[in-house]
């Protein structure tokens, strides 16, 4: 526990002290819902009864922020690090890689978690934003938002894993992250993208995140009708452990 503290309050201070990524996981999503909730959110949605607009802009938000931290922010981080000589450097401690790994996410975890509160925070003071879930869904939605966790901060280890640079890959983690936001209705309504596109985004995980949350926020979460999006998060859960756990892993 000594060694996970120690490690959790140098990421967090190095986190602290990078505006950029300051920017994305907590002023983004602050600005997002300003924006959006001054736009649309009072107006009335199809999607429940009496639910605003604000009141699906926090769990897309939700979405986003852990997605960006996960595959943005954890790549770009380890990859710096390895080419600063850093993670050479933690080779000489009496720790394994995967403890490091660990300490990262839950650092990376914990600033997406003030993020949250944040701005719901203000979805629900300035914009009246509206809370639907009882208590097993809110037992539900911390699990939802912890195997989130899991999926997105798990495809950003493997893109550290595999990727050499950290140039390379920040063009790469914000390809993929620009890809998965205009295929998963944020940007555009999916009905409205062609088809191949709309099967593109069955692909990847942020389409189906989006579709869960939304609707576990709202409390219209039925087995039946979000079976197929709650196959794949589970399914791409269990499989990102099996890889990580799977793939060989060394400090250099």
């Amino acid at each position: 526990m000594e060694k996970a503290l120690a490690f959790i309050k140098i990421e967090l201070k190095a986190l602290l002290r990078e505006p950029v990524s300051i920017f994305f996981m907590v002023i983004l999503p602050i600005i997002l819902t300003v924006v959006f909730g001054g736009t649309f959110g009072d107006e009335m949605t199809p999607y429940g009864e009496n639910v605003k607009g604000i009141d699906m802009v926090v769990p897309v938000n939700i979405v986003f922020l852990l997605a960006n931290a996960g595959l943005m922010g954890i790549p770009i981080t380890i990859l710096e690090l390895k080419e600063q000589g850093v993670l050479k450097r933690y080779s000489t401690y009496p720790i394994n890689l995967r403890f490091y790994f660990l300490s990262l996410a839950f650092t990376f975890a914990l600033v997406s978690l003030l993020s949250t509160f944040l701005f719901g925070a203000l979805a629900f003071i300035r914009y009246n934003a509206s809370f639907y879930m009882n208590f097993w869904e809110c037992i539900l939605f911390i699990f939802a938002y912890s195997w989130i966790i899991l999926i997105f901060y798990s495809i950003g280890f493997l893109f550290a894993l595999f990727i050499k640079s950290a140039r390379t890959a920040s063009i790469v983690t914000s390809g993929f992250f620009l890809a998965m936001i205009f295929t998963s209705g944020v940007a555009l309504p999916l009905d409205s993208l062609p088809e191949y596109v709309q099967f593109v985004a069955k692909i990847f995980p942020m389409s189906h995140s989006i579709e869960f949350v939304q609707y576990l926020w709202i409390s219209e979460l039925s087995f039946n009708e979000h079976f197929a999006h709650i196959i794949y998060l589970l399914v791409a859960g269990i499989v990102m452990l099996i890889v990580l756990r799977s793939v060989k892993i060394r400090w250099d």
